[in-house]
Parts: C-alpha cells; structure tokens; sequence
C-alpha cells in the first residue's frame, strides 16, 4: 500500500512558501538599501517556513558580498513593514503573515565540515 506523503494542507503550504519566497525575492531587488549603509543588498533567499495557520512566516536568507551580519540584519528589520504590506498585495490570502527574517547559517556549517573533512583526508593519506 502505497502512503501519501502530502495531505492537501501541506502542500497548499509548500505553494505558499514558495509563492513568498519569489514575491520577496522580487522585491527585494528593487529596494533602496543607501540609507543604511549598504551599497546594495544581495541576498538569496534559501528557504521560506510559514506556520500551519500561515500567520508567521520565516524567511532564511544567505547575505552575498556583505559580511556584517547586524547591519543587514537592522535594514531587513527596519523594511520589514514595508515588505509584508508589498507582500500582502501580492498574495491573495486572508492575512498576510508576520515576517521573520533569519539568516541562514547552513551553508558556512556545510563549508567547514567539508573543510575539517578535507583536513581529515590528506592527515590521513599523508601518514
């Protein structure tokens, strides 16, 4: 007997989560970021997680060519208003959900394990 991965609630919730990550992504590209210090702000939106009830959404994000972590962190915060009300007419939902922008760390991880392994490899064939 074959299981069903998905009920119709968890995918309706994929499409949502990808429907914001695009939408976000898009607007993103178009915003002023001067005001803040930043030349431009890069940012690639790895993933998007929004609860059962589609009232909070967490937006993860990889920051690209800027290493200050608490200045992007404050301009994001700072625009998130400005965002969801953007969000808000692009989606055609009942409530637009909070935003919570969390930078995603996964990758760095990712990259000193494959390092720490690499370091590993040649320890290893070296003796």
């Amino acid at each position: 007997m074959m299981r069903k991965t998905f009920n119709n609630n968890s995918h309706r919730l994929l499409r949502i989560n990808e429907l914001i990550k695009r939408e976000i992504s898009i607007f993103l590209q178009g915003m002023e970021w001067t005001d803040y210090g930043l030349e431009s702000l890069n940012l690639t939106l790895t993933d998007v997680e929004c609860s059962k009830d589609i009232r909070i959404a967490k937006i993860f994000y990889i920051p690209e060519g800027i290493k200050n972590s608490d200045l992007i962190e404050k301009a994001i915060n700072s625009r998130k208003k400005e965002i969801r009300k953007n969000l808000g007419k692009k989606l055609n939902l009942k409530y637009t959900p909070e935003l919570r922008f969390i930078e995603d760390n996964s990758f760095d991880a990712f990259q000193k394990t494959s390092e720490i392994l690499a370091k590993l490899t040649k320890n290893k064939n070296g003796i």
